[in-house]
């Protein structure tokens, strides 16, 4: 088999999966918004992953084309940045 190894080519997977694990604790333990914005983060470095690596670099993050993976993942990501700038309270 040619090319880097699988864990290799699943490296943007795992770095966007510990973001997303990252964002429960925060919620929990610092507050709503600390941990809304970690989540969206999670999606926002999963859409400019899926735009910058080539395809076999995002295992785990092809799910149809990737103007539609970039376009989906960058606005859920902007869309939960939002509405955890807007929880009252924090």
């Amino acid at each position: 088999m040619e090319g880097p190894s699988l864990p290799v080519r699943r490296i943007a997977f795992l770095v966007v999966l510990l973001l997303v694990a990252a964002s429960l604790p925060l919620t929990m333990l610092v507050n709503f918004q600390v941990g809304g914005y970690s989540l969206a983060l999670a999606a926002i470095v999963g859409g400019t992953a899926r735009a910058v690596l080539p395809p076999y670099l995002c295992l785990g993050l092809l799910v149809r084309s990737r103007q539609q993976d970039v376009l989906t993942m960058f606005v859920l990501g902007v869309a939960i940045a939002l509405l955890a700038w807007k929880v009252p309270g924090g």
